[in-house]
């Protein structure tokens, strides 16, 4: 009986190793078979062994392949989760862009709107034109430099303040006078002599264009002033004058005056003056209102004054900054004017020179 028993349990044991080595042998010759398969078609396709050997790259590298070699297309990988994501990304960050301009020349587009809007028919040349009342872009400018022959390079309100060439129907800079005389073959006239005639000259003493200015003195023993004239040779709505000034000191003007003909006593209908150590100007003559709260003696100031005859207003720049915008006034329109300069009596002596009259 126990042989019987031994004998039983051999023949189970027999039984159940035969059956793991039957399950174990296909098992075994799976990945055997599947790798011959790999080597046979590496032998019989030696000359493509990128496709066999490149795996999917997750930071794009497979997609980059497939644009020089296109060996591989989304049909032949479906699964691979890299290239249905990456279009998908590329498409987010130009999605708009592209749909408005297939190009991707948005930014230049909206460049080219903004110039467009402002003036489409002005191409700067980098020489500025007179201003004509529209024309801001093709007569812009920063200096008198920029333009190429015209008079000035001043703001003008038509631009919204933008800097424009301008000439002037009225300009004197006294260098074409002999120096030490009075100008009595130019425009002007003498009016009142100050410290007597020969101190009202023509000087290269001090200037600012070369090589000339114009000198006066006023007296405060004779209490007389020095005033020399010229007539405007027309009166714009909308007048400017600019000047350069120089001054020893307090009392010196100039100003948009009216004379009654023959005779000398005339109305200033506009002025700026250097006065009680201020920069003002007056509207009328009586009403003084400041420009700026100090100046510095002996040195050249360049001063503008505008005068708005159909608004009733005035606007004054010093040195290029404007100190007074469109300030109201209730004064008189113009008759034909005269451009006044003047040393009152106060014994002061004051340099003119690059006088410019123009209108809007």
């Amino acid at each position: 009986m126990h042989k019987f028993l031994l004998l039983l349990v051999f023949l189970v044991f027999v039984s159940c190793s035969d059956g793991a080595m039957k399950r174990l042998t296909p098992a075994a010759e799976e990945p055997s078979g599947s790798g011959e398969e790999v080597n046979d078609g590496n032998i019989e396709n030696p000359e493509t062994p990128d496709d066999a050997v490149i795996p999917p790259n997750e930071n794009g590298g497979q997609d980059e392949v497939q644009d020089e070699e296109k060996p591989i297309t989304d049909d032949e990988n479906p699964e691979n989760p890299d290239e249905e994501e990456k279009p998908v990304n590329d498409d987010s960050d130009t999605q708009v862009p592209d749909e408005e301009n297939p190009d991707n020349d948005s930014e230049t587009s909206v460049s080219d709107g903004d110039t467009e809007q402002e003036n489409p028919d002005d191409v700067w040349s980098g020489c500025g034109v007179e201003f004509s009342g529209a024309n801001c872009i093709a007569s812009s400018c920063e200096t008198v430099d920029d333009c190429c022959g015209a008079d000035l390079c001043v703001a003008t309100d038509g631009c919204g303040g933008r800097k424009v060439c301008r000439n002037a129907f009225f300009k004197e800079n006294f260098d074409s006078y002999v120096a030490g005389k009075f100008p009595n073959e130019g425009p002007w006239t003498l009016k009142y002599a100050g410290s007597s005639k020969s101190y009202q000259m023509v000087t290269s003493e001090r200037y600012v264009s070369a090589e000339n200015s114009m000198h006066l003195l006023g007296s405060k023993k004779y209490n007389n002033s020095a005033i020399m004239t010229a007539v405007l040779p027309e009166v714009p709505n909308v007048i400017n004058v600019e000047m350069k000034m120089n001054t020893q000191g307090d009392n010196v003007y100039f100003a948009l005056c009216t004379f009654n003909g023959s005779g000398q006593w005339g109305n200033y209908d506009m002025k700026v003056e250097f006065a009680d150590g201020k920069i003002r100007y007056q509207i009328p003559e009586w009403s003084a209102y400041e420009i700026a709260p100090s100046y510095e003696p002996n040195e050249w100031y360049k001063i503008r004054l505008k005068l708005d005859q159909v608004n009733k207003t005035v606007s004054v720049w010093v040195n290029d900054e404007l100190k007074v915008d469109n300030q109201i006034h209730n004064f008189d329109s113009l008759p034909i004017p005269n451009i006044c300069l003047s040393s009152d009596k106060n014994d002061k002596k004051v340099w003119f020179d690059d006088i410019f009259v123009w209108g809007e």
